[in-house]
This record gives C-alpha cells, structure tokens and sequence, in this order.
C-alpha cells in the first residue's frame, strides 16, 4: 500500500484530481457575476423606462384631492371677500344717507325752533305779570310799546293774554303802514306755534 502511494502515477492521479476540483471551484463565481450583471441590466432598464423629471413629479390621488379642497376654499374665500365688499358699499351709502337725514332734522329742527316760541316756566311767572299790566292799558298805547319790543318777547306776553285781550293790541300793530300790517300777520302766525311752559303737577 505504501508503495502504491510513492508511485509516480498515483501522485499524477491525486493532482489531476485537486485541479479538476479548482477549476471547477473557480469557475462558479463567475456564473454568479454573471447573473449579477444580468439583474443589473435589468434594473437598468426599468430604471431608463421611469419618466424622467424630478422626483416630486408623481401623480398621487391624495395631493389631487388637497388641492381640490384648496381650490373650493380659495373661491369661498373669494366670494366671502366679496359679499363683503358689497356690504361695505352698502354700509357706506347707508351711512352717507343717514349723514344726509341727520342734516336735514337739525336744519328743520332749527327752523323749527326759529318759528317757534317755547315760553320756560322761570320766565312765565314774569311774563304773566307783564301780560296782565299790557292787558290793563289801552290797546293803542299797549301796541305802541310792544312795538319797540323784538316780536319773540311781544309773542310770548300775547301768549299768556286771553284772546279778548290780545286781538285788539294785535289790531293795532295792523293800523299804519304795509310794513306794520305784514309784522302783525307774522305775529299772529307765531301764536299759533308757540309752546307754553309745562303744567306743574297738583298736589294729591
């Protein structure tokens, strides 16, 4: 046995073995860098088939769906701006009629309160006096002296005269000139508007 194993060819058999057993050894990996390479190649190619673009550049139904919503949002957002710009014109005309009915009360009012005499209860007290010491003289004399008085104290003392009292004074504010006679119709006119002092409540 051990001659066999010193033998020159049993030594040629064993290597012919061990590099048959490395080639074969070898050569497997390259079946696998082969196949390496394939997949390689074939992730290349799915690769080169993708649209190109940035990579945000994807259709994807959610996004779509926020952006409608966004969309929807924005138009009420615009419609709402503008009702409210519709209100505010509205407002603003509103605002510039009730400026022009607030002018006209006050200039009415104060015409108003030209025309009309308010007799105070302070100086009613005074003005009855006057009115009975007027209403106890002569109407010519008495006419003669309220004629040199402004016509709102000559209206408030007839005011407060009866009318058998005042009518003849007022006939002779009428006697003289055109000018005269026009006074003693606007006085008559001013006892119609005036506004007597206010009743004091009685005592229960």
């Amino acid at each position: 046995m051990i001659r066999l194993l010193q033998t020159k060819w049993f030594a040629v058999t064993v290597g012919t073995i061990i590099y048959t057993f490395t080639t074969w050894l070898c050569l497997q990996p390259q079946k696998q860098l082969t196949r390496a390479a394939q997949a390689l190649r074939v992730a290349a190619a799915a690769k080169s088939a993708e649209p190109a673009g940035p990579s945000w550049n994807f259709h994807n139904p959610e996004i779509d769906q926020l952006m409608s919503e966004l969309k929807d949002e924005r138009e009420a957002l615009r419609l709402r701006a503008s009702q409210l710009d519709e209100l505010e014109a509205r407002l603003s005309t509103e605002r510039q009629e009730i400026g022009l009915v607030t002018q006209t009360v006050y200039r009415l009012r104060k015409e108003l309160d030209a025309t009309v005499s308010r007799v105070s209860e302070e100086e009613a007290i005074n003005l009855k006096k006057l009115a009975k010491v007027y209403a106890t003289m002569s109407p010519a004399g008495a006419s003669r002296i309220l004629k040199e008085m402004d016509d709102e104290q000559v209206v408030k003392i007839l005011a407060l005269m009866k009318e058998g009292e005042s009518a003849p004074i007022l006939e002779g504010f009428g006697q003289g000139d055109k000018q005269e006679a026009k006074r003693a119709a606007l006085l008559s006119n001013r006892l119609r508007l005036i506004v007597p002092p206010p009743k004091k409540a009685s005592n229960p």
